[in-house]
């Protein structure tokens, strides 16, 4: 039997104050190579299981579980090692503002000491797959949101993770910018990454669905 990569189950939580439900025994499996769309409008708690699902908030025992092991468990090393497998794709883009397109993308690759004729040659290799490679000198003010976008993304192809988390990736992006955003994450799944993609839009579920044939849906709202 295949062992889910990420399991929620019956996860509830509610504000502390009106008891109102944030979550109510929400459940979903998630699989090696799956393209996940989670659904829900403005207001669904969708960031806040990102978070949960990053251990940047710490979910109650027994929800949520990485290859069968309750995430809550996790010691402080146990967690680092477990973001490691987990890249996110944030609305914001988390970009460092003072440095270049090349020196963010490739910042995880120095941390983890490779050499330097490496990390050039896979910078460069990503820079080309999302049509950067002319802006690689340039700093992250002077860019557009759809660049910006495709810099984020580019990070996440070049951390090799276990799964990518795209959390309203193409937020004030236009309709014909978002559907470039959406070719590329398709594109990163048929790599066998695994993608969970949260949105709103309804016209973007769409247009995944016509390009591929084997999507997953939850409806979180």
């Amino acid at each position: 039997m295949t062992v889910p990569l990420i399991e929620i189950e019956n996860l509830t939580r509610w504000y502390e104050k009106s008891y109102q439900f944030v979550f109510n025994k929400f459940s979903f499996r998630l699989y090696d190579k799956d393209f996940l769309i989670l659904l829900g409008k403005s207001g669904s708690w969708k960031t806040s299981l990102v978070k949960f699902l990053i251990r940047q908030l710490k979910p109650p025992k027994k929800t949520i579980f990485f290859k069968k092991e309750d995430i809550a468990r996790f010691s402080d090393s146990e967690v680092q090692r477990y973001r490691r497998d987990i890249w996110v794709i944030f609305q914001d883009f988390k970009l460092i503002d003072w440095k270049t397109v090349y020196e963010n993308i490739a910042y995880n690759l120095e941390m983890r000491g490779e050499k330097k004729e490496v990390i050039d040659k896979k910078v460069n290799e990503v820079l080309y797959k999302v049509w950067l490679f002319d802006k690689k000198d340039i700093k992250i003010p002077y860019l557009s949101w759809w660049e910006k976008q495709r810099i984020a993304i580019a990070r996440a192809l070049i951390s090799n993770p276990k799964f990518i988390i795209a959390d309203e990736p193409t937020w004030n992006l236009d309709p014909h910018t978002a559907k470039q955003i959406v070719d590329l994450l398709i594109d990163l799944n048929n790599q066998d990454n695994t993608v969970l993609f949260i949105s709103h839009d309804m016209n973007l579920v769409s247009y995944i669905k016509s390009k591929k044939r084997w999507v997953k849906e939850v409806d979180l709202s």
